[in-house]
């Protein structure tokens, strides 16, 4: 029996935000020694099976506006995957676009705790503080965003190999 592939379904920023984050992202992970990464939002993780199978769900969740996201400030996690990030709020639009992926994919992640990751790694808690200080992270921190596209993504291993397998527009009707 084929091993299973971890998936994630990502909400995927556009235009000049977009080009903001993956320039410090990338400015962070060369300063950290970290990976760099697509800018993103996890809108749900840990799902596992066939891309195929699982490209089909995304595309029934079917035809959706852009969803804003409204940065809140700098923060940082003791997981690998959160150590320095942007809190999101968690907007009515954006906890509804969740619930649909839910049903969709059969899955439950709780609790949701929206975030467009910034570095990732295993930092002293002070040098994450001090990251998450700075003033490019600060700059980023009050923006909003729209979230033009909805991502599979291909998440086993190391960042460096992950993968796109499919994608939506989220476009206004």
């Amino acid at each position: 029996m084929a091993q299973e592939t971890a998936f994630a379904l990502w909400l995927v920023p556009g235009g000049a935000p977009r080009a903001r984050l993956q320039e410090l992202i990338e400015a962070l992970a060369r300063e950290t020694g970290g990976p760099a990464f697509a800018p993103h939002l996890t809108l749900l993780g840990g799902l596992r099976g066939d891309g195929g199978d699982l490209a089909a769900k995304l595309r029934s969740l079917g035809a959706r506006g852009p969803i804003a996201l409204e940065a809140r400030g700098p923060a940082t996690g003791s997981a690998y995957h959160q150590c320095v990030f942007l809190d999101v709020a968690p907007t009515e639009p954006l906890a509804a676009l969740r619930r649909a992926a839910e049903a969709a994919f059969g899955a439950r992640e709780a609790p949701f705790r929206p975030h467009v990751s910034l570095v990732y790694g295993d930092l002293p808690a002070d040098r994450r503080e001090a990251l998450a200080a700075d003033p490019r992270a600060l700059a980023l921190a009050r923006e909003a965003w729209w979230a033009e596209r909805l991502e599979l993504w291909a998440v086993e291993g190391e960042a460096e190999r992950w993968r796109c397998v499919d994608g939506i527009a989220l476009v206004s009707p």
